[in-house]
């Protein structure tokens, strides 16, 4: 009796904060969402080639109050660690690089520690490299670049012997990016549009030149509560992919239709030894694939990707104002679509 009480309440606890409403369509969901303040930006809903949802909510600049459209671009934060880490793979499926080559085999201005960290471990965040010290740019206003950061990394140590453990840090994948200007003999970018966003159909997909942003295509500027954009200094283009929603669709539908690589690399990439790898999550039973799912977040942009096979599911959302809900959006659009 104690326990089946106890069960009650967590019921009514969970019921309080989620509502325990039960949503006819995507649509009826989202505009809830929307009318109570939480949403700033786009939803994308696919379901095998047919889109089921696209809309746009809210506004793309907290100055200007101009409306958001499917046209405008978003930082996706993390998210963008995907596109070094499928620039890797393909390098190495062409055989120009193995896996277990050490990170000074291709980087020689690099601190000794560069001949004990391998690539397969950049991928993994296991390298040791340490975390990047972006509350110094903050602070001191100074602009984020390449060569800062490599500066930094440069006066570092490895937070631990490579292999040993896990660390998240963003010096992964910005070495990662470096290889595959040092092996392709291009800048990363070009190397970008030409052997993904092209094949993968991404045709409005760029790199900025800097933030705050200036002259840039329709981008979404993020913003916080009072309507102030984020401050941060960015002048390396490297770090500021920016897409369409329409455009993250195009690109989870010809990774998994395997037209930008393997299904074997993409298994081998998706390894993870903590909480993610270059791909986010990828959850596999044996040899199916059950979900891809990676959340992304830098300053006031948040979003979320996810990709159901079993489903034919692609979920995109993309916002420039942080509330901290994409998840729950992604899974309760997840709910709504499969139990239609």
């Amino acid at each position: 009796m104690k326990t089946k009480i106890i069960q009650f309440y967590i019921l009514i606890a969970v019921c309080f904060f989620s509502s325990c409403k039960n949503y006819e369509t995507v649509a009826a969901y989202i505009d809830e969402i929307h009318k109570k303040g939480e949403l700033n930006g786009n939803v994308l809903v696919v379901k095998g080639d047919t889109v089921i949802y696209e809309k746009s909510f809210g506004i793309a600049h907290p100055k200007t109050k101009t409306p958001l459209t499917a046209a405008h671009r978003f930082n996706v934060g993390s998210i963008y660690k995907e596109f070094p880490g499928v620039a890797v793979m393909q390098l190495y499926e062409k055989g120009r690089l193995k896996l277990d080559d050490n990170v000074g085999d291709y980087l020689d201005d690099l601190p000794a520690w560069a001949s004990s960290v391998n690539i397969q471990q950049l991928f993994k965040y296991i390298s040791g490299l340490p975390k990047v010290p972006w509350e110094n740019y903050i602070e001191n206003n100074n602009p984020v670049t390449a060569e800062s950061l490599l500066s930094d990394l440069k006066k570092e140590e490895l937070s631990f012997e490579p292999g040993s453990d896990y660390l998240y840090s963003n010096y992964n994948p910005l070495l990662l990016m470096l290889i595959v200007e040092k092996v392709s003999k291009q800048s990363f970018e070009d190397y970008v549009y030409k052997h993904i966003f092209k094949p993968a159909k991404m045709t409005d997909s760029y790199f900025a030149k800097q933030t705050p942003y200036k002259d840039e295509k329709l981008p979404a500027i993020a913003f916080d509560e009072d309507y102030n954009p984020y401050p941060f200094v960015i002048q390396e283009p490297k770090f500021l992919m920016s897409f369409t929603a329409n455009d993250l669709y195009q690109w989870l539908y010809h990774l998994h239709s395997y037209q930008l690589l393997s299904k074997a690399s993409i298994k081998l990439l998706s390894e993870r030894e903590g909480s993610q790898s270059p791909l986010g999550v990828l959850e596999w039973e044996d040899d199916v694939l059950e979900v891809h799912h990676h959340h992304g977040e830098s300053g006031n942009y948040e979003a979320v990707v996810r990709y159901y096979p079993k489903n034919e599911l692609y979920i995109v959302i993309l916002k420039n104002r942080k509330l901290e809900n994409v998840i729950h959006m992604a899974d309760e659009i997840y709910d709504i679509v499969t139990n239609l």
